[in-house]
């Protein structure tokens, strides 16, 4: 019986005496004399002050990912803990700390420190200081995402044929003629094996493209809501409807 665990290092430039060798070696010396556990592996952040907010730090935001997708595809045995040399190598600020702790927790993965305290008051000052950041940043996600929709502008991957242009949903004319085409297969009740093959479109997002209703009225979504309307990427005609005879005739 193991658990998987993973290590972040943080490496500041005024670090002297908590360099990136020095950490590694007291983590990995720790893990080895309460056993048990499988270091499946190592993220390292250099030249990154303590105060930085963790999800800006290119490894932690690498490490976020690799927990999320690993523990997704593995859910019998999945990473239960992230050690650090100290709790300060996740942040030097509590509410960032505590944030840090909420978010990994919502994960399945708790935060250990070759120095730490065991003291569950301290933990749970850590949990509410780091509840109340987390509530702070979807809020100003959210202010974020209501600007988007009020300039129009897309809040994620824009869907195929589609570009981005200024922030916006611009439809792509280089992709319309092979849009079209897909549109007719479709109509064709051509299998989505062979659309797929033909324009190298995976078939879920070949799915996905068929139920979207911005390519033939212009509707944007969000959250099961239209936010706003662009140009469809179908007019009208582009696509022959099939009557039901012209299959069997």
């Amino acid at each position: 019986m193991h658990i998987n665990v993973i290590v972040y290092i943080r490496v500041s430039t005024a670090d002297q005496e908590s360099g990136l060798e020095t950490q590694k070696d007291v983590i990995e010396k720790r893990l080895k004399e309460i056993g048990y556990r499988h270091l499946l592996k190592t993220f390292v952040d250099e030249d990154i002050s303590g105060d930085s907010h963790v999800e800006q730090r290119p490894a932690y935001k690498e490490l976020l990912a690799y927990i999320a997708e690993y523990n997704k595809n593995n859910a019998g045995d999945p990473i239960r803990e992230i050690w650090v040399q100290t709790r300060d190598r996740i942040s030097r600020e509590v509410d960032m700390l505590g944030y840090a702790s909420v978010v990994l927790r919502s994960l399945g993965v708790e935060i250990r420190a070759t120095e730490e305290s065991d003291e569950t008051l301290v933990t749970r000052i850590y949990d509410i200081l780091g509840e109340e950041e987390l509530k702070k940043y979807r809020q100003k996600r959210m202010y974020g995402i209501k600007r988007r929709i009020n300039e129009n502008k897309i809040m994620s991957r824009p869907p195929v044929g589609y570009k981005i242009l200024d922030g916006k949903l611009m439809v792509d004319e280089e992709w319309r003629p092979r849009i079209i085409e897909i549109f007719q297969m479709f109509e064709d009740n051509v299998t989505m094996s062979t659309i797929s093959t033909k324009h190298e479109i995976p078939r879920s997002s070949l799915a996905y493209m068929r139920k979207n209703p911005i390519y033939r009225t212009g509707e944007y979504y969000w959250k099961g809501k239209v936010v706003y309307n662009v140009e469809p990427m179908l007019k009208e005609g582009d696509v022959k409807i099939r009557d039901e005879e012209d299959f069997y005739s």
